[in-house]
């Protein structure tokens, strides 16, 4: 890796000079950015956001997961003159969860903020978390995001008018709510260090929000601000959303089951230690696999044991039923609809 570093030098002087004690007091937050091939209007929105927070004690550590297309650090040099930034370059393209989990391990701040390449920020976004995680049993605080197109024009007041399965939840011990259907969104949760921290090495099978929610929940308490404080893009390249990389019956039981699969039983021996979530580990693997046998060889045996853990996903339940029976041309427009939030 390479890392370049740059120290705010146009904060003004009267203001660093009269500090006091509670500003100095203040927890440190590391705002931590991956970037890959950024579009650059859209980064450039982005660390404006970031540079006009209201929150005056941040350090900005950028990974650019590019190498063959670096992101110019002019863009850094510009636009984030309120506080410092470091620039680490990946010299390999390893995909985001590498990416913040690198950022990880180098975070100096008390609390980590995860960010996007291409959203907008709220201003107060962060200073509103850091109230939350004051609280030292709280361990994750996120927030509700709403739903901005490709020309910034809002399209959702809040994420779950687009994804119908999400709840927002809080309290604690929701490690097994967020086992199967995540509300943590990356680039709308700040994580306290020494959680995030226990997350390493990042579980694969997993986007990286949700391994580090799981154990934070683990951990403590979960906060949820319950209103938009990221303004989330959707476009054609975001890497996550309902049913990503489903197109047809192949690619459903690659994605829905064979993953899903690999995933679990990689938590049973991540979590192994847990025995709360041990139990309902083993269950949804029961599930999976009598899907999985069901998927290529359909029996009243299987599927009895799929509707017995219909808790897990009931509509999955109602699709996979009839799924090795239904015309593929069918099933794409069932999975068209679903993607639209429709089911």
């Amino acid at each position: 890796m390479q890392t370049t570093m740059r120290k705010c030098t146009q904060i003004d002087k009267a203001r660093s000079t009269t500090k006091n004690y509670s500003q100095i007091d203040k927890p440190l937050v590391s705002i931590l950015l991956a970037v890959y091939k950024p579009n650059q209007n859209w980064l450039i929105e982005q660390l404006v956001s970031l540079n006009n927070q209201s929150y005056d004690k941040l350090e900005l550590l950028i990974y650019d997961d590019g190498p063959e297309f670096p992101v110019d650090e002019d863009l850094f040099k510009k636009h984030i003159t309120n506080f410092s930034y470091t620039l680490i370059r990946g010299k390999k393209n390893q995909g985001s969860n590498k990416a913040f989990e690198e950022l990880t391990k180098l975070g100096n701040g008390e609390f980590f903020a995860y960010c996007d390449q291409d959203d907008i920020w709220e201003e107060n976004k962060i200073s509103l978390m850091v109230k939350k995680l004051l609280d030292k049993e709280v361990t994750l605080v996120c927030s509700d995001l709403s739903i901005i197109d490709e020309n910034d024009k809002k399209i959702a007041n809040s994420l779950t008018d687009i994804r119908k399965r999400i709840i927002y939840k809080s309290g604690y011990n929701l490690a097994k709510d967020l086992l199967m259907v995540n509300f943590v969104t990356g680039c709308a949760m700040m994580a306290k260090k020494d959680i995030a921290k226990k997350a390493i090495p990042f579980e694969t099978t997993l986007i990286h929000d949700q391994w580090i929610a799981i154990i934070a929940a683990i951990n403590g308490k979960i906060e949820c601000i319950n209103k938009p404080l990221v303004r989330y893009r959707q476009h054609s390249f975001n890497q996550t959303g309902i049913l990503t990389g489903v197109y047809d019956k192949q690619t459903y039981y690659k994605m829905r089951i064979d993953a899903f699969l690999k995933r679990y039983k990689s938590l049973q021996k991540r979590l192994a230690y847990r025995d709360e979530l041990l139990e309902y580990i083993s269950d949804c693997l029961k599930w999976i696999e009598s899907r999985k046998r069901y998927s290529t060889k359909p029996s009243l045996e299987e599927l009895n044991i799929m509707i017995k853990y219909r808790k897990f996903h009931k509509i999955s339940i109602l699709v996979e039923t009839f799924l090795p029976f239904i015309p593929n041309n069918i099933f794409k427009y069932i999975i068209k609809m679903t993607k639209k939030g429709l089911l």
